[in-house]
């Protein structure tokens, strides 16, 4: 039985994927809320008791999937909490859509805290981040916008408001993005890659200089330049190998190196992805370690470039990609590739 190879992601489908993943850390989360939230709604909150809601409250219908992300804020005074909810707009030109999913999203929440037997039903706060390629103009969309109107103009019935936050990521000067370095990191791709399909996006690399922790900077490289990588296809376009190294540049170290390796590490330097696993992951790995090259020498010849593609044995490759660091110069690598 023949298995069919997955449908490949949208654009929607990845950008999503990404900010879900980033901001459900709650570090991040807390740090986007203390720079870009309504202070005096953060004022109110206990930040170090916040916690992730499960997504179940919002439903499981197609439409009613929770990309965005919920987390349950007690209130510092203890009478209760404010489930915030951040809704990830990355395509809508406008906001009409934005209050026919307040209401459903608030009702679905007390709807599950009814159930659960809880008397005091959580009060909703909810923030649109949105990036679009143009900023948002005008008034906010409103429930009243979608209703009927008499003779003078007034909506027809009575209407409840949700009030609602817009965080409007094209307003922002890159340089001005604000908060803790993952934050920016997060922010500053995101807006890279939608506002100008990611031209010179080393820029936005350049927090992870300020990350001390090791492990936590070789994965966040991983994850943003997989979403770089994505990003690139869906403009039909490839990540080469001279911008991703000069992004790279500030921050190529040893142990990154052999991380970016590791065999379950599988971006698509080239186009190994596309082969058989043996002969792909062996193709990965020495375009992986043309690129640490390139990012250290700046240029290779091509007699380098050609004995490394002649490898075939993973770990031959990956001895050659620690030997990096260890080289002065790209002579010593070649005695070295010999």
């Amino acid at each position: 039985m023949r298995v069919q190879p997955p449908h490949p992601q949208s654009p929607g489908n990845f950008i999503d994927a990404f900010v879900k993943k980033i901001f459900s850390q709650i570090v991040v989360f807390v740090d986007f809320l203390k720079w870009y939230a309504d202070p005096e709604f953060v004022d109110a909150v206990d930040l170090t008791k916040i916690k992730p809601t499960p997504t179940h409250y919002i439903g499981k219908a197609g439409d009613e999937r929770i990309v965005d992300l919920v987390f349950q804020c007690p209130l510092k005074n203890g009478n209760g909490n404010l489930m915030v909810v951040i809704i990830f707009e990355h395509q809508s030109g406008s906001l009409k859509k934005i209050p026919r999913k307040l209401h459903k999203y608030i009702s679905a929440i007390w709807d599950a805290e009814t159930k659960e037997g809880k008397k005091v039903l959580s009060a909703p706060y909810f923030i649109v981040l949105r990036t679009a390629k143009k900023s948002h103009r005008g008034p906010y969309a409103t429930m009243t916008d979608s209703l009927p109107k008499d003779r003078n103009g007034k909506p027809v019935g009575h209407v409840v408001e949700i009030g609602y936050q817009v965080v409007d990521l094209p307003a922002w000067d890159f340089y001005k993005l604000v908060g803790g370095p993952v934050l920016r990191l997060a922010l500053g791709i995101l807006k890279k890659m939608i506002e100008d399909a990611g031209e010179e996006f080393s820029e936005a690399m350049l927090p992870l200089l300020e990350i001390s922790d090791g492990e936590q900077k070789i994965e966040l490289t991983k994850e943003l330049v997989q979403f770089i990588d994505r990003a690139f296809k869906a403009h039909n376009r490839r990540l080469d190998e001279a911008k991703l190294s000069e992004a790279l540049k500030p921050i190529v170290e040893e142990t990154m190196i052999k991380s970016f390796l590791d065999e379950k590490y599988d971006v698509g330097f080239a186009e190994g992805e596309t082969k058989g696993k043996a002969e792909g992951k062996a193709e990965g790995k020495a375009e992986a370690v043309l690129t640490f090259l390139r990012a250290k020498f700046h240029r290779v010849p091509r007699s380098i470039e050609k004995a490394v593609r002649q490898k075939t044995d993973p770990r031959t490759l990956d001895s050659l990609a620690a030997h990096i660091v260890k080289c002065d110069s790209l002579k010593g690598f070649e005695k070295i590739l010999r």
